[in-house]
């Protein structure tokens, strides 16, 4: 309300009217004014007590006017606006002219009812002897209220906006009056008291030139409608002289109905987006650092899921984007070429948030395996939990490769790739010093080409390399997993046997086999570049355990061994060991009559009896004698070894096939003898040749003998290589009636899981066991240990080197089936055999 206006018309109502004890009407129209008016009018004594109030006063309070009047208007008022009051009344009432005293006080109708009013009090000491107070009451409680309300909200909006660091603009778009927030302010660098002018003047002379039209056309194509809403980012000048980049929202102001508010205003806020636009910026530019990177790089999530890859991840490995991206790494990548504890040596690494680096060799799309150097480092969140794994990939294919080649260079010959002279020699003092601590034997072989001159002088080098290239081939065929052969240089050749043992004599026939071996290819024909050559070599063995100490002394032996051997005729081996010369002599030695006593049949079938608990004489074992003319009798110990290396064993065997069978078969036509088994050795390169059982099956068809008395022994090793192709012709011969035994049971393998799978009817207990069961306990527990087992297997069980009669008691009680040995009878020809048992005629043998 308008305070003058109020005030003038109170004046010329208090003129016209005469203030007493009766009110006469004033003018028609003003007294309608009073009665009629929404506002409270009133009238004070000197006491300030009602005199005069209008039906607005009961309107407003809802109390009587009659009982309200000669009441003081301090009775009706709040207490805390008392004091107040009464001083202004008192102040008024002191002027000399006419004054007017506007206030807000609080009406308290009653204990619970607060009305809020506007006052208005006017006093003029002309014709006022009794100094009354007019005065207009303006009930404002509801205004009252929507200005709380107002500032709640305007509170609301400040903390709202605070709370988001924005900052706040009213434009008043008619008078271009702009009201700008504290934060507004202090995103430019300026303090809340700091003179801005409060009109869009500010607002242009801060902004971005280049942007300044663009913003402006967009207010205009908002507040015409053109557009739905006002949104912009544009850049501002910062106190500091820095431009800040702001994000600027501003709607319309309108009513609770929708309407515009007039005067019109746009109301808007501004966000600070200079750190945000620095963050995405630094971010643009590490992603296209990442994108454009040389090495390759990939994110994965906890659980080595792939969750991003950049262009050289693709190039390295081959998979695009769209197929590495929810793939695990293992399945996509793994070549098998790392152990477990590799993997979880690196995993323990980046779960303890760890950075891991290393070595690896992965596999690409097309299989191709490659090698790569690889940094995983573990990305951790606000709570410092992993939650993404960084994996930087770097080709190092090229450089493992050109370091294979500098090692190759370094430690391998590079015509034939086998280890160089420094690389064997850094191999064999590794040998020496473990033999040393072992005491094990091993051999040192130096192989020269004979005549390989000659061969490179006249076709020239090309077909001596092609020569070099085919002996080193040769030469390794020919030798263990665990050896090493090397190139020294020219035709120089080296090999190195490891664990031999620590027997000297099973040492030298191993190293002499392969030895052989090596003489035997290398003396094969050579097809190099059109040319046919026959070659050969020689090769000088130096055999060492402890005794030597540096290997240069062991290579030295061994070259002079070898040139032994060339001065001994070639195409042979020298051993530097005077000994093991003269026992490799021997050997040779051996091996030439035997190819004659194969030829002039020299060889010959003694037996040795089997006894049963009866101690009655039930079969025979055939062994194989060699009747030397020299010698004499010749025992296999001497020569099986060497009939097995040179292929002789096959034929031999043929003929103790053919021997035995006709022993039986002749055995079968005496009644006294009939009743006997036969039992014959069977070696296992025999048994595994492939028409063994059919050759077998032949000789019996032949015979005509009753095949149930022929038992063949087997020994473990025979058994236990082609386990496949072992049991097919087990059965095979089962189903032809003939019995299989194993030989010399506990030294080899002895599997239980055999003895069940093969259904043999026969185990004999190896000699060395039953030997010493009269004073070692724990033989004499094996033993019959092996006795319940066959027993409970079905097998017969026959004990093998019985020398007394104690030790028949013993196997006996044990519940030992069968006997044999020197107690019984030592191993005698065939016919003395049939002698012995036909004069005893099935007694006992004692």
């Amino acid at each position: 309300m308008n305070n003058k206006k109020i005030e003038k018309r109170v004046i010329q109502l208090y003129e016209k009217l005469e203030l007493s004890n009766e009110i006469k009407l004033p003018e028609k129209d003003a007294a309608q004014l009073i009665r009629d008016g929404a506002h409270i009018i009133f009238q004070l004594d000197t006491h300030n007590h009602f005199i005069y109030l209008n039906p607005a006063w009961e309107t407003t309070t809802g109390l009587p006017v009659a009982k309200v009047v000669k009441h003081s208007l301090l009775n009706f008022v709040h207490e805390q606006d008392h004091d107040y009051l009464r001083k202004k009344l008192q102040l008024i009432r002191t002027s000399a002219s006419k004054h007017s005293f506007h206030t807000e006080c609080r009406l308290k109708v009653n204990n619970t009812q607060i009305i809020h009013v506007e006052m208005q009090l006017i006093y003029s000491p002309e014709n006022n002897k009794a100094q009354h107070v007019m005065g207009i009451m303006v009930d404002i409680s509801k205004h009252k209220i929507f200005l709380e309300n107002l500032i709640l909200s305007n509170k609301r909006l400040s903390w709202a906006l605070s709370g988001a660091n924005d900052g706040y603009w009213d434009w008043n778009m008619e008078t271009n009056y702009v009201y700008y927030s504290s934060r507004w302010k202090a995103m430019l660098g300026y303090s809340d008291h700091e003179l801005l002018s409060p009109s869009l003047k500010t607002w242009e002379k801060l902004v971005n030139p280049e942007d300044k039209s663009r913003v402006l056309k967009l207010v205009d194509d908002y507040v015409t409608g053109r557009k739905d809403k006002f949104e912009t980012e544009f850049k501002m000048k910062h106190k500091g002289g820095h431009w800040v980049t702001v994000l600027s929202r501003a709607s319309l102001a309108r009513d609770n109905s929708g309407t515009l508010i007039y005067p019109k205003r746009l109301i808007g806020t501004h966000v600070d987006l200079t750190e945000r636009k620095q963050s995405e910026l630094q971010l643009k530019i590490q992603n296209i650092a990442l994108e454009a990177a040389a090495n390759a790089i990939m994110i994965t999530d906890t659980a080595a899921t792939i969750e991003w890859i950049n262009p050289a991840f693709t190039e390295l490995t081959g998979y695009r984007r769209h197929e590495a991206v929810g793939m695990n790494v293992k399945d996509l990548m793994n070549s098998g070429q790392q152990n477990e504890l590799f993997y979880k040596d690196m995993w323990q690494t980046i779960s303890s948030k760890k950075v891991w680096k290393g070595e690896i060799i992965n596999k690409k799309k097309d299989g191709a395996l490659y090698h790569e150097h690889m940094t995983i480092t573990p990305v951790t969140n606000e709570s410092d939990e992993i939650c993404y794994y960084i994996a930087i990939k770097e080709d190092i294919s090229q450089r493992k490769a050109s370091e294979k080649e500098i090692l190759d260079l370094a430690f391998y010959d590079a015509l034939t790739k086998l280890p160089n002279r420094r690389l064997f020699l850094d191999r064999l003092r590794h040998t020496v010093t473990a033999c040393q601590r072992n005491k094990t034997y091993n051999a040192l072989l130096f192989i020269d080409l004979d005549n390989f001159k000659f061969l490179n002088d006249t076709h020239g080098h090309d077909a001596g390399d092609a020569l070099l290239i085919e002996a080193a081939k040769r030469i390794t065929s020919c030798i263990r997993e665990t050896d090493t052969v090397a190139r020294l240089g020219g035709d120089e050749f080296v090999v190195m046997l490891e664990q031999l043992g620590s027997d000297d004599s099973h040492a030298m026939n191993i190293t002499t086999q392969i030895a052989e071996s090596i003489l035997s290819r290398l003396h094969q024909e050579y097809r190099v570049n059109n040319i046919r050559h026959r070659g050969s070599s020689s090769i000088g063995i130096c055999m060492f355990s402890d005794q030597y100490s540096k290997a240069d002394d062991i290579l030295k032996w061994a070259d002079k061994a070898m040139y032994e051997a060339k001065c001994a005729g070639r195409n042979t081996l020298r051993f530097f060991d005077p000994h093991m010369q003269q026992e490799l002599e021997r050997r040779t030695q051996l091996e030439k009559e035997l190819w004659i006593a194969v030829d002039k049949h020299q060889f010959r079938l003694h037996y040795q009896l089997l006894i049963n608990q009866s101690q009655q004489i039930v079969g025979a074992e055939a062994l194989l004698r060699w009747q030397h003319p020299d010698k004499g009798i010749v025992g296999p110990n001497e020569f099986l070894s060497l009939i097995e290396n040179n292929g002789y064993i096959i034929p031999i065997g043929d003929w103790i096939i053919d021997e035995g069978i006709r022993q039986l078969q002749f055995w079968q036509q005496h009644d006294t003898l009939k009743s006997l088994t036969l039992s014959l050795n069977i070696s296992a390169v025999q048994f595994q040749e492939s028409g063994f059982v059919q050759k077998l099956k032949r000789k019996i068809e032949q015979s005509q003998i009753d095949h149930s008395r022929l038992i063949l022994e087997l020994t473990e090793s025979s058994l236990i290589n082609h386990i496949d192709d072992t049991v097919k012709k087990i059965n095979e011969l089962r189903t032809l009636g003939i019995r299989l035994s194993i030989d010399d049971f506990g030294t080899g393998y002895s599997s239980l899981s055999y003895l069940k799978r093969f259904k043999l009817a026969q185990l004999k207990i190896e000699r060395m066991f039953v030997r010493d069961i009269l004073t070692d306990q724990d033989d004499l527990t094996l033993v019959k240990t092996i006795i319940n087992m066959g027993k409970n297997l079905g097998l017969d069980v026959v004990a093998e080197g019985v020398e007394n009669q104690q030790q028949f008691e013993i196997l006996k009680n044990a519940g030992c089936a069968k006997f044999q040995g020197y107690w019984i009878n030592k191993p005698i020809p065939g016919e003395q055999i049939t002698a012995l048992v036909t004069s005893k005629h099935q007694q006992h043998v004692h």
